[in-house]
C-alpha cells in the first residue's frame, strides 16, 4: 500500500538532523544558522561617545550660568574627534569641540549641538534661545549602553543575517561556528538525455533536471554538487552513484519505476543502501523513493521535469533545511487562496496542481498539469493540495496553498 505525503514526510524527516558546526569568518555568515551561543567580548559602545557635533561641556556649568541669568560663554578647550579622543580634562567653565562618534573628554557629561553654539576663537557662546533642557546625557551615548561585555548576542539554530555581521564583527567575533551546509549530488539518468544547447532529435529530450534541482538546492541553503547525465548502463549508473553516496544527500532522477530500464533502485540497494520507501500516493511523483546509508541520505525522483520539481518541494527540500540547522517547521511555507476555476483530483492519490496567485487571496490552477509540462514549471508559484478521493474542487473553493518562492507569478508566462 502507498505511503500517503504526510507518512512520507514525516519518515524523511525522522533521517534528518543538523550537520555538525564549521567556523566561517563573520564576513560570509548571511543566510547560515549559527551552531553556538555567542557572547560580547566588551561593552559596545566601550566609552561614552557624542551623537552630534558640536561641544562636550560638564552639564552642571551650564545649569549654574543659565540659574545666574548670565549669559552662557565657555572656553574652548581641546578636540575630540571619531578615533582621536582629546587627553585633556574639562575643568569649570570649559567646552571641548567634538564630533559624532567621538569619546567625551574626561569631566564631560553632555554635548551642546553646534547648531545651538556660536565660536569666537576660543571662546563659546552658546545660543539661550534655542538651547533645550541640558542635563547629564544630553546627546551621549553612555558606555555600554548597548551591550555589556558577556551579553548573549545569538544562540544555536538563529539564522544569521547582514545585520549580525555588524553585531558580532563589533563585538569580537572574527570567525562564527554555524551549522555546515549539507553538500548534495545530483545526477539525471536516462539514454534519452541531451546537454543543454544540443537540439534534440525524435524522443531525445534536453537534460533541465539538475539544472531546476540545483537552483533548488541553493535555494533550500544547501551546495549543489553536479554529476552531470548518466545513461542506463548498469555499470556507468552504478559508479555514478557510488560518486554520489560520499555527499550529504544524493537526489537522482528518472529510472526509478518498474519498467526494464529503471535501474536506479537496484544499483543503490546493491551500493548497500536501505530503501526507506518506494512509492507515494501522490500525483505527480509516485514512483518517488527514499532511501539511506549511515551518511547519506538518498532521493530517487521521477524524471519528468513536474514530478521531480514537486517532489523536490515536498520532500528534499524540508530535509537539507532541517539539515542545514533551520527550527521550526522547515517545509514550504502555505496561505489560504480562494480558486478562480476549477482543481481537478486524482482518484486515490492527493494530487498537488501547479497554479498561479491572482492577487493575495486568489490563485488560478494552470490548465496543463501533465508531468512533461515545462510550461507548467514556470508559470507556477504555488503548489495546490487536492486531498485523495476528491474529484474535483470547484470555483471559489479554499485551499491552503505551498508557496513556491521560486516562481513569481509575475514572470510567469501565459499559456
Amino acid at each position: 500500500m502507498l505511503l500517503t505525503v504526510e507518512q512520507a514526510e514525516h519518515l524523511v524527516l525522522s533521517h534528518a538532523a543538523p550537520l555538525p558546526p564549521e567556523p566561517i569568518p563573520v564576513a560570509e555568515i548571511d543566510a547560515r544558522i549559527a551552531a553556538a551561543t555567542l557572547h560580547a567580548g566588551w561593552d559596545l559602545p566601550l566609552s561614552d561617545v557624542s551623537i552630534m557635533d558640536g561641544y562636550a561641556v560638564r552639564s552642571l556649568d551650564v545649569a549654574n550660568l543659565r540659574a545666574c541669568g548670565n549669559a552662557i560663554v565657555l572656553a574652548v578647550r581641546g578636540e575630540s574627534a571619531a578615533g582621536h579622543p582629546s587627553t585633556l580634562p574639562l575643568a569649570d567653565g570649559q567646552a571641548a569641540r567634538i564630533s559624532t562618534g567621538a569619546v567625551l573628554p574626561l569631566g564631560a557629561d553632555a554635548v551642546i549641538a553646534q547648531e545651538d553654539t556660536r565660536r569666537e576663537a576660543d571662546r563659546l557662546i552658546v545660543d539661550t534661545t534655542t538651547l533645550g533642557t541640558l542635563e547629564p546625557g544630553t546627546f551621549v551615548r553612555p558606555r555600554g549602553s548597548e551591550l555589556h561585555e558577556g551579553d548573549i548576542l545569538c544562540t544555536p539554530g538563529r539564522g544569521l543575517g547582514p545585520g549580525d555581521i555588524a553585531l558580532l564583527a563589533g563585538s569580537g567575533h572574527a570567525t562564527v561556528p554555524v551549522i555546515r551546509r549539507p553538500r548534495v549530488a545530483i545526477l539525471s539518468t536516462g539514454d534519452e538525455l541531451v546537454p543543454v544547447g544540443t537540439r534534440p532529435t525524435g524522443a531525445q529530450v534536453v537534460s533541465s533536471n539538475g539544472l531546476v534541482l540545483a537552483a533548488l538546492v541553493r535555494r533550500a541553503g544547501a551546495t549543489p554538487v553536479d554529476l552531470g547525465d548518466v545513461t542506463d548502463d548498469p555499470e556507468r549508473l552504478r559508479a555514478a552513484l557510488s560518486e554520489g553516496l560520499r555527499a550529504d544527500v544524493l537526489v537522482t532522477t528518472g529510472g526509478i519505476s518498474v519498467g526494464d530500464h529503471d535501474l536506479v533502485h537496484a544499483q543503490l540497494e546493491s551500493l548497500g543502501a536501505r530503501t526507506i520507501l518506494r512509492g507515494i500516493a501522490l500525483r505527480p511523483g509516485k514512483p518517488t523513493t527514499f532511501a539511506v546509508t549511515d551518511t547519506c541520505r538518498i532521493f530517487g525522483l521521477p524524471g519528468n521535469p513536474a514530478s521531480s520539481l514537486v517532489t523536490f518541494l515536498l520532500f528534499v527540500h524540508p530535509l537539507l533545511r532541517r539539515l542545514a540547522g533551520v527550527q521550526g517547521d522547515p517545509r514550504l511555507p502555505r496561505r489560504s487562496v480562494r480558486l478562480t476555476a476549477p482543481a481537478t483530483g486524482a482518484g486515490n492519490r492527493e494530487h498537488y496542481v501547479r497554479a498561479r496567485s491572482l492577487g493575495e487571496d486568489s490563485a488560478e490552477p494552470l490548465p496543463k498539469q501533465q508531468s512533461g509540462d515545462l510550461c507548467s514549471i514556470a508559470g507556477a508559484d504555488l503548489l495546490l493540495p487536492i486531498p485523495a478521493g476528491v474529484s474535483e474542487l470547484p470555483a471559489g473553493a479554499t485551499v491552503r496553498a505551498l508557496v513556491l518562492d521560486p516562481y513569481p507569478a509575475e514572470r510567469a508566462p501565459r499559456p
